[in-house]
């Protein structure tokens, strides 16, 4: 399992993104937020997968579809902020569209 001080997480990553992109205090500071925002989320799918019977089906889906939902916007947004990137369907799944196929 992922034990991790957040706070120290955040401020290394903020202090990084200052020193080697040279990015602004308060772009730095939203890249390290997105990047741990969903700690807990990450935290949850390394207990999952360290032990993948210690959920129920129920539990296991709840799990997946709360870090679905939440981590990857968050992934999008620092990647477009720390390396200018934006997200993009490279398994032609539909992935960056509403639409459902």
């Amino acid at each position: 399992m992922i034990d991790t001080d957040s706070e120290v997480i955040q401020a290394r990553i903020a202090e990084v993104a200052r020193r080697i992109k040279d990015l602004p205090d308060s772009v730095a500071d939203e890249v390290a937020f997105h990047m741990t925002d969903w700690l807990d989320d990450l935290r949850a799918l390394s207990g999952f997968y360290a032990d993948p019977k210690s959920l129920t089906d129920a539990q296991a889906s709840k799990l997946l579809v709360h870090f679905l939902i939440h981590v990857p916007n968050h992934l999008a947004a620092a990647s477009k902020l720390y390396i200018g990137m934006p997200v993009s369907d490279i398994f032609d799944v539909g992935a960056t569209s509403e639409d459902s196929g």
